[in-house]
């Protein structure tokens, strides 16, 4: 079955009357409308693919098909929960039983009763509460099992929540401990215990192998939404940089293999008539663990959102839903799938600022079922949410979702050469600040921060101790504080990053602090010896 011919005259009334009759020229007007460069969309449907269409341009110049291949972000998530579900069956690993670290040694807490306690289960589900070490993982150098040792040096609350927390980071280690125990690399496990049984033969790993495909799509954005509806795109570049959080984010794919691999969660590991995954497997990661939304919502959704193993698991107008989105370097997609309905939509955008993958499974619904449109998703809904998300960009580039209201006129207490140097955080590695010569002012000169990814960003002076920078990575921008704290000695001997979603801002202390505390240490034992 397909809505990709144009019918005949003969058949035109007929086809006129059928679910999602000129759905192409609906979604062509919305990629227009919602300011989207490239996008692809597949509908499967009772075991039929009844639609699957690309619109716009994957780059350039060449058109983005139902074939397109791009990065889909956390999507890799279920596809990770999946693997070591494989594992799970094979009587190799536990879901809520044993400890992570009885099959990872290196991953271990500042909290030695949590290091004994947290389950794949744990990490799996977001309900660990480890703060966002993100900065430090971004394009890092070393290993992912070398930083997954680091995590023993993060402050973080000693208790498990019931509200979902989302980490990366412990996608890694679940990963990492996955691989370890069936003795391969994560990427070959998944390849291994997922790719190859259900025949994705278009999903793969990483930017840099995705360079090689001949048909993929380059990322795309725009410096506003009203830029973004005329075409103006600025084209950004594939990240060929390992990613160190692979089994959260690193999996390439098109909506080809997207509803086949939906379809085949869908039905608990069954492919083609043949049971490929383990079925209690994957009935567990499709179970609720942790409160996504926990607040009562609109009568369109279930009364609250549960989040599963890599799985959002909600209902629309009664129906259930499978669901998660992807989002990684200017990229977007999503999956949904409605096991009532026998339904998975899947959607590509190489923009980053869109909602249609968050809208367009309700629209399809409704359509499908010609249920009452209690909400206009396309053209209404999405069109105000992206103008919104460009809105909260831009509040993010300017710090508003961290820093604390500007004081005017608070002078800041050191000249700025002293507050140069670098400053360590045993879990987060150094922050460099350096002084430079500003060639349009005769004055003092200016600061920059460097930090792993983030090289030489100018700061600007924000009030009194603290100094405002702009991070940047494509497609997204946002300002965080730097405070320096001055010990008694009145030197400065530290600084805190005020960065997003932090309890507690991780304190950087100035190296040379820690030499002379090392060395006044190693005076004092010679002595007592």
């Amino acid at each position: 079955m397909t809505q990709l011919r144009d019918p005949t005259p003969s058949v035109e009334n007929d086809q006129k009357k059928k679910p999602l009759h000129g759905l192409s020229a609906v979604l062509d007007k919305y990629r227009v409308e919602g300011g989207i460069k490239g996008m692809s969309v597949s509908i499967l449907y009772k075991g039929d693919l009844i639609f699957a269409e690309g619109f716009g341009h994957r780059n350039d110049t060449d058109p983005f098909t139902k074939d397109t291949l791009m990065p889909i972000g956390s999507l890799t998530k279920a596809f990770t929960a999946t693997a070591i579900g494989e594992v799970v069956a094979e009587g190799k690993m536990d879901w809520d039983t044993t400890p992570v670290n009885t099959y990872l040694p290196e991953f271990q807490l500042k909290d030695p009763v949590m290091t004994s306690q947290l389950t794949l289960a744990d990490l799996l589900s977001h309900r660990t509460n480890l703060p966002s070490v993100a900065i430090r993982w971004i394009r890092a150098k070393e290993s992912r099992l070398e930083l997954i040792k680091l995590l023993r040096h993060v402050d973080q609350s000693s208790r498990l929540t019931s509200n979902l927390n989302y980490s990366n980071t412990m996608y890694a280690v679940a990963g990492e401990a996955a691989a370890q125990v069936a003795e391969v690399s994560y990427e070959e496990l998944v390849k291994i215990k997922v790719f190859q049984p259900l025949g994705l033969t278009n999903t793969g790993f990483s930017q840099s192998a995705l360079k090689h495909c001949d048909n993929y799509a380059m990322p795309y954005d725009a410096a506003s939404f009203e830029d973004a509806q005329k075409g103006n795109f600025a084209l950004g570049e594939l990240d060929e940089y390992y990613l160190t959080d692979a089994p959260a984010g690193d999996i390439y794919s098109n909506v080809l293999d997207l509803a086949r691999w939906g379809r085949a969660i869908m039905k608990h590991g069954e492919v083609d008539g043949k049971q490929v995954l383990n079925k209690a497997s994957v009935a567990e990661v499709l179970t609720g663990m942790t409160f996504a939304t926990g607040a009562r919502r609109t009568p369109d959704f279930a009364p609250v959102r549960a989040y599963g193993l890599g799985w959002n698991i909600d209902a629309y107008k009664g129906y259930a839903s499978y669901s998660h989105l992807g989002q990684i370097n200017a990229y977007n997609s999503s999956i949904a799938i409605y096991p009532d309905l026998d339904l998975v939509v899947s959607v590509l955008t190489n923009v980053y600022k869109s909602p249609l993958p968050r809208y367009l499974s309700h629209y399809i619904v409704d359509e499908l079922l010609d249920l009452p449109r209690t909400k206009d998703w396309l053209f209404e809904e999405s069109i105000k949410s992206t103008k919104e998300e460009y809105k909260e960009a831009e509040k993010a580039a300017r710090g508003e979702r961290t820093l604390p209201e500007r004081i005017p006129n608070g002078p800041h207490t050191h000249a700025l050469k002293e507050y140069a140097g670098v400053y360590s955080h045993l879990a987060l590695g150094d922050v460099t600040i350096l002084c430079k010569r500003n060639p349009q002012n005769e004055g003092e000169g200016e600061l920059h921060f460097r930090m792993q990814a983030f090289d030489s960003n100018k700061m600007e002076h924000y009030h009194f101790e603290m100094f405002k920078v702009v991070l940047k990575v494509f497609g997204a921008a946002w300002a965080i504080g730097v405070k320096f704290e001055t010990g008694l000695d009145g030197k400065v001997q530290g600084l805190v990053l005020e960065l997003p979603d932090q309890e507690k801002p991780p304190l950087f202390k100035r190296k040379e602090e820690e030499e002379e505390e090392e060395e006044a240490v190693s005076a004092s034992a010679v002595r007592e010896d």
